[in-house]
């Protein structure tokens, strides 16, 4: 579509309309990496799968079209052809072509959005697997030498981000001051991957551990060596976590090396991400109050940390309750109480029922 000429509102296809509004409106509002992400749902599915299934005008589309785009991704949508997508993809689907039919009706290009009155699927609520302490030593050991070990160690140690970890560059860290701040993140989809994090709760400076501050002292001195042994081929992007030549990690590869090392040592397998549930689980076991959890991830509120960690706080009230139970054993107090030599009152025996009755006729006189 002709950027610089009205549009033939007559003729416009919906594929058109979405190409249209994703290079020309979208694109101007949001970041570069929220709009990648815009783009890669909007080419790799969404446009695609309309062009295939009559390519219908944007004022002759229907719900129904929208809903059996839905049911469709859910059964077999995945672009690699393995089964369908998850529920919660397909709402982020939905959310997206209801932005641009929201621009479209606001445009008067259609009179109502087909997007307003779909069924989508049920929300499925995430609950993240996580480590023991002990898993995570023995995870820490194999993977020793791999080139996402400064990640999972890090990561393994506060809880980072995927994100934060892989945009934790050397400047952030202050070996004087003994501190590390996250203020930039790398993404997934940005051609440049830099971003600031999502939040203000998200830049947050932490105190360096000193069994972490001498683990990265090693790592800085091993980086300066192939430095100097790559020579100009060396990039010198200053991020903490790379390849012997300097180029930066990617979170495509982190996943997938992580998720080999797992299989490859038969470790239960989690996701990468649950590194950092490892860690605040573990911070919630050791006493840590929500609060605190929540300002050491960077959460913005503290309902957030509290509804991801719900299960770890039930676990440590059932604990809790363990605890007082044990505390106060009624079998055992009165195991003790028998043995002293105080008088207990002893109930009397059962005396017959003509006697009983007798006692209740003269209590009503």
């Amino acid at each position: 579509m002709n950027n610089n000429q009205f549009m033939n509102v007559d003729k416009i296809t919906f594929t058109d309309f979405l190409k249209d509004w994703l290079n020309n409106v979208i694109v101007k509002q949001v970041e570069n990496t929220t709009w990648e992400s815009y783009k890669l749902v909007l080419e790799i599915h969404v446009i695609p799968y309309f062009m295939e299934n009559g390519n219908l005008q944007l004022q002759k589309l229907q719900t129904i079209h929208i809903q059996k785009y839905y049911e469709y991704k859910l059964k077999e949508g995945r672009a690699d052809g393995k089964g369908g997508l998850s529920a919660n993809t397909v709402i982020k689907h939905h959310a997206n072509i209801k932005k641009a039919l929201d621009y479209a009706t606001r445009m008067n290009l259609i009179q109502m959005n087909p997007a307003n009155n779909i069924a989508l699927p049920k929300k499925i609520k995430f609950t993240g697997k996580f480590y023991s302490a002990e898993q995570m030593e023995k995870l820490f050991k194999i993977v020793k030498g791999n080139p996402i070990e400064s990640a999972v160690i890090i990561t393994g140690h506060y809880g980072l981000r995927r994100g934060e970890i892989l945009g934790l560059k050397w400047s952030a860290i202050s070996f004087k001051d003994n501190t590390l701040t996250i203020d930039e993140t790398r993404t997934r989809f940005s051609s440049e991957a830099k971003k600031k994090p999502k939040n203000e709760s998200s830049m947050r400076t932490l105190p360096l551990m000193p069994k972490i501050k001498k683990y990265l002292l090693g790592l800085r001195k091993k980086q300066f060596q192939n430095k100097q042994e790559f020579g100009d081929e060396y990039i010198d992007a200053n991020y903490v976590c790379c390849w012997d030549d300097g180029k930066p990690l990617d979170i495509t590869f982190i996943n997938h090396k992580f998720k080999e090392i797992l299989g490859e040592n038969e470790f239960p397998h989690i996701r990468f991400h649950d590194l950092r549930h490892s860690t605040a689980s573990y911070l919630l076991k050791q006493g840590l109050s929500m609060k605190e959890v929540q300002v050491w991830l960077g959460h913005a509120d503290m309902s957030t940390t509290a509804n991801i960690y719900s299960h770890v706080d039930m676990e440590m009230k059932q604990n809790a309750a363990l605890m007082i139970n044990n505390l106060f054993d009624i079998s055992k107090s009165r195991k003790k109480v028998s043995k002293t030599n105080e008088k207990v009152p002893i109930s009397k025996p059962l005396v017959k029922r003509e006697k009983i009755e007798k006692e209740r006729l003269q209590n009503t006189l």
